[in-house]
């Protein structure tokens, strides 16, 4: 026993160890705090942001201009989810989003319509295989020279008899969602679960109208229009040619 502690009484010294026993874990996280991976520091920061709040800081949404959505309806607000894909970290937090709402449906593959689709099937298969131990496959649909969303690549067999989830990026009118809920369901592929990043339209995108059950990471609505029922159009606001389908729309009016 070192020569300083033989001058303290044992009743004392047993206090002493005891108090340093019970209050040891305080102790080290305040002389040693916990050192956090990036996986931790990363996951922490992006549970306290939704779907919207990540879309806006990357700068993917664009408000206020007039645009043509991939539907040629007319709209006032852009959600560019390219410049979403730009960023993995962030693309891959979004995935595991899809992936956390579908951890205990047994899914088997998660299908979604190319282009952007297929960034989404790959990052919520991965997240959904660390999740689930198991291997969980990433397929993706392409569009036919009819614009249906089709198998292709051989990629039918790998649909076939397996619980699958759709995954897509924006939905506004849920026509490119239905077409590819027939294309899983003509291979002999089981939907177990429809859900997009972004409902635009949620009062026309659900199952009264659609009759299929359509869950969404977040809701952003916005105001669509006809093309001959356009308020920009009427007001002369000029179209945006730099994302959306704008270009198309006004090479289509000479």
């Amino acid at each position: 026993m070192p020569p300083i502690l033989k001058c303290i009484p044992l009743g004392y010294l047993g206090l002493l160890f005891a108090h340093i026993t019970i209050f040891k874990p305080f102790y080290q996280l305040i002389l040693k705090p916990k050192e956090y991976t990036i996986n931790e520091i990363t996951s922490n920061y992006f549970t306290m942001s939704d779907v919207i709040q990540i879309l806006k800081r990357v700068g993917a949404i664009l408000p206020n201009d007039h645009f043509v959505g991939t539907s040629g309806l007319h709209i006032d607000t852009y959600i560019n989810k390219d410049m979403l894909y730009l960023h993995t970290r962030d693309t891959s937090e979004i995935c595991k989003m899809f992936a956390e709402k579908y951890k205990d449906q047994n899914i088997e593959a998660v299908v979604g319509p190319a282009v952007g689709g297929i960034i989404l099937s790959q990052w919520t298969a991965y997240h959904l295989s660390e999740i689930t131990g198991k291997e969980v496959l990433a397929l993706y649909t392409e569009k036919d020279a009819d614009k249906n969303q089709v198998f292709t690549r051989g990629y039918d067999k790998f649909a076939k008899g397996k619980r699958i989830l759709f995954v897509e990026d924006l939905v506004t009118t849920g026509g490119s969602v239905m077409k590819a809920i027939k294309s899983v369901e003509a291979v002999g592929g089981i939907v177990a679960g429809v859900c997009v990043m972004v409902n635009k339209n949620p009062t026309q995108v659900n199952k009264e109208h659609l009759g299929v059950e359509i869950d969404a990471l977040s809701v952003y609505e916005v105001a669509t229009f006809e093309a001959d029922a356009c308020p920009m159009c009427k007001s002369a606001v000029p179209v945006n040619v730099t994302v959306g389908h704008g270009k198309k729309f006004l090479e289509s009016k000479k």
